[in-house]
């Protein structure tokens, strides 16, 4: 017994590395088998989706219920920290991994399974789970590391990884155009983000993110490299100006790799939190930081939602929403972030942190699910142009109501679990300033007028002939699935609040 305890506790430290080495490994092993045995491909992505997801589950499970811990690669002891361990590669297991990989990890097995419905008439998908796998793998990596070199890596994985999976329908030009244009966009980024690094190591000898924080002064050149590493991050985020990649990419790429794109820009959000929280406050201006968020995120939420009025293509004009989305992330985070180091934080900054982290778990499931609705749509219709269509309500239900569920959610509208991040983030926002409550609150309305809009355009109406293909059952039961996971949302959000989000801003904070 007491072997099988020690054999299963090294197990559940070592989780922070099995979550990145099951997908990674499993993207190699369809490489290889692919070429000769076409059967066991799909069995390994399946397992490589399960596993991983379990292993987030146990390192979940073990952080909240005992404590964090720290996993340093080639130390005799991984699972301590010394000083020499800080100059190693070293995975942190603490509460913010915890949301983040949640948040991240059920959205994409879920995607998974979808793809299985939306991708099956493909005649090869390998290269598909391939480039699928190690794009989770990137996401991962960026927000469990404790290494800014590390996370450069993992950031590059991620970019090379999501550009296939954009560019997977290669006869189709607009696909490739998307794919061009995001690697260009992602490989100056890279640069810039190298060059930041650079500058930090060249002043402080460290890359280690907590040995950072204390050497960091908060010179020029900090402020400098800050400054770089927040455009380079706002831009893989798809935050205003740095949007104009999001409609190509999620409109013209394969059904679910758009709601896949979204959940990457997410995890790029989660890793600049990570940087900005642990790395470099307290050297840098916390008051400055945070206005800077704060203008990116209410520009986002202006224009997307000025976009959204205009637009008439269905995957483009989600697309802008899931920037408005964003925009309320920035613009809550912001807010916590100008009080960091003011008394007002234990009140308003810790307010706000709460609204930001619950609305990034909260909007990576129902805008997935709004996702996924308006994809079904398009896959059985094979239409884009909203005013196409009409009466699918009627031959539609299932994606009708998953729709209304998705959409009500995005636009906060009550008992939904969109309500109850945006409701924090209403609170935190007037307390910062009445007009600032009044934006957040006026741009909900918008998305609602919006989602109307849409709402009576496709799905009232006496509808119209278009051969439609039936929605696979998989497509059916993954929408489902999401649906529940809303409800529950909408029904327990003071214990995902109380479990979940406040542990993770306490770890940052």
């Amino acid at each position: 017994m007491g072997a099988k305890r020690l054999t299963w506790d090294i197990l559940v430290k070592s989780s922070p590395v099995m979550i990145l080495m099951i997908p990674l490994f499993s993207s190699f092993l369809i490489a290889l088998l692919g070429r000769f045995f076409k059967k066991p491909v799909k069995f390994l992505f399946i397992s490589a989706l399960t596993l991983t997801l379990v292993f987030v589950g146990v390192m979940a499970y073990e952080v909240l219920m005992t404590e964090s811990w720290v996993y340093v690669f080639g130390s005799e002891d991984p699972f301590h920290l010394n000083h020499s361990s800080l100059f190693r590669i070293v995975f942190v297991a603490d509460e913010f991994a915890v949301l983040s990989t949640i948040s991240i990890s059920i959205i994409i097995f879920i995607l998974g399974f979808y793809s299985f419905g939306h991708m099956g008439k493909e005649a090869d998908l390998r290269k598909y789970y391939i480039l699928f796998l190690l794009t989770w793998v990137g996401i991962n990596g960026m927000v469990l590391t404790g290494d800014i070199f590390n996370m450069f890596v993992w950031f590059e994985v991620t970019t090379l990884a999501s550009c296939g999976l954009i560019a997977f329908y290669n006869y189709n030009r607009k696909s490739i155009e998307a794919s061009l244009k995001y690697l260009l966009l992602s490989v100056v980024g890279g640069l810039f983000f190298l060059f930041s690094i650079g500058l930090l190591y060249g002043q402080y000898g460290v890359l280690n993110i907590t040995l950072l924080s204390e050497s960091i002064t908060g010179s020029v050149n900090d402020k400098i490299a800050v400054g770089l590493i927040i455009t380079v991050f706002a831009t893989k985020s798809s935050s205003v100006p740095f949007h104009l990649w999001v409609p190509g990419v999620y409109g013209d790429s394969p059904g679910p790799v758009g709601p896949f794109m979204a959940i990457t820009s997410i995890g790029f959000l989660f890793a600049l939190i990570r940087l900005l929280f642990t790395g470099f406050v307290g050297s840098i201006s916390p008051l400055a930081t945070g206005l800077v968020l704060l203008t990116l995120g209410s520009l986002s939420m202006i224009v997307s939602v000025m976009m959204a009025f205009a637009q008439e293509d269905l995957k483009k004009l989600v697309a802008y929403l899931s920037i408005s989305q964003i925009g309320y992330m920035m613009f809550v985070i912001g807010i916590g972030f100008t009080t960091l180091e003011t008394s007002g934080y234990d009140g308003l900054g810790s307010l706000a942190m709460n609204g930001g982290l619950f609305h990034m778990m909260n909007d990576a499931i129902y805008k997935s699910l709004l996702f996924l609705s308006i994809i079904t749509i398009v896959y059985t219709t094979g239409i884009r142009d909203k005013n196409k269509l009409s009466g699918l309500i009627y031959r539609m239900p299932y994606t009708s109501f998953f729709f209304i569920l998705g959409a009500l959610s995005t636009a906060g509208i009550p008992p939904l679990s969109g309500f109850y991040s945006k409701f924090i983030i209403y609170k935190s926002a007037f307390s910062f300033h009445p007009l600032m409550g009044l934006f957040a609150t006026s741009i909900s309305i918008f998305i609602l007028v919006v989602m109307a809009r849409l709402f009576s355009n496709i799905f009232l109406g006496d509808g119209n002939d278009v051969e439609r293909e039936k929605v696979p059952t998989i497509m059916l039961i993954t929408m489902g699935v999401l649906a529940c996971i809303v409800v529950v949302f909408s029904l327990f959000p003071h214990v995902i609040i109380s479990e979940i989000i406040v542990p993770a801003v306490e770890s940052l904070t």
